[in-house]
């Protein structure tokens, strides 16, 4: 992923981290904690099939621009359905856009209609590209990303995700949002069997 977007690598890990913190204090099981991890792993392998250009431009894009980056959760499922014994994985991928409202991609649908393991993968992502800034925005505070988290809860996000999250970081302190969070939760629990 390196190779089409230098940012991606580094923020799949990331999602990869925070969706599997998120699943474990939702309570849900190991299985489906590991399969959430894969998912934030590979949510954006499709942006293989965007345009560079649109990935790394800083200003505002074009119509035409927003739907090529808007292809890449269908892309990533089809990519990711190839692989034998990650059906489940391409699944959660391709709904990590859609809006707890309905006013996401690629399909628009809301609430519970949307996977849980995508609304989890749909704050965690939103989180990280919040904190860590993008091409075309500047990073928040982790403070301000968990008001914004807050104030979307509802709308963009599952109540429940969001409380879930934010709770956490609450009670572990902000420092627990560091990158590589959830690797070190890893070690300590072994959550992903490794």
């Amino acid at each position: 992923m390196d190779l089409c977007d230098s940012h991606t690598a580094r923020h799949s890990k990331n999602v990869a981290d925070y969706s599997e913190i998120i699943a474990r204090e939702m309570g849900l099981s190991i299985d489906d904690q590991k399969a959430i991890y894969l998912a934030g792993l590979l949510h954006d392998v499709g942006k293989i099939g965007v345009p560079r250009s649109s990935l790394s431009k800083p200003g505002k894009l074009t119509d035409e621009e927003l739907r090529e980056v808007h292809k890449h959760p269908v892309l990533s499922h089809e990519l990711i359905a190839e692989i034998p014994g990650f059906k489940g994985i391409a699944e959660i991928v391709l709904y990590h856009h859609e809006r707890y409202d309905g006013h996401g991609y690629p399909h628009g649908i809301k609430g519970d209609e949307i996977p849980l393991a995508s609304r989890i993968l749909c704050v965690a992502d939103s989180f990280d590209a919040m904190v860590s800034g993008r091409v075309y925005r500047h990073a928040i505070t982790i403070q301000e990303a968990i008001v914004e988290l807050e104030q979307c809860a509802g709308t963009q996000f599952d109540p429940e995700v969001v409380l879930a999250f934010c709770s956490y970081l609450r009670k572990k302190g902000l420092s627990a949002c560091l990158p590589h969070a959830g690797a070190y939760d890893h070690e300590k629990t072994n959550s992903r069997g490794g």
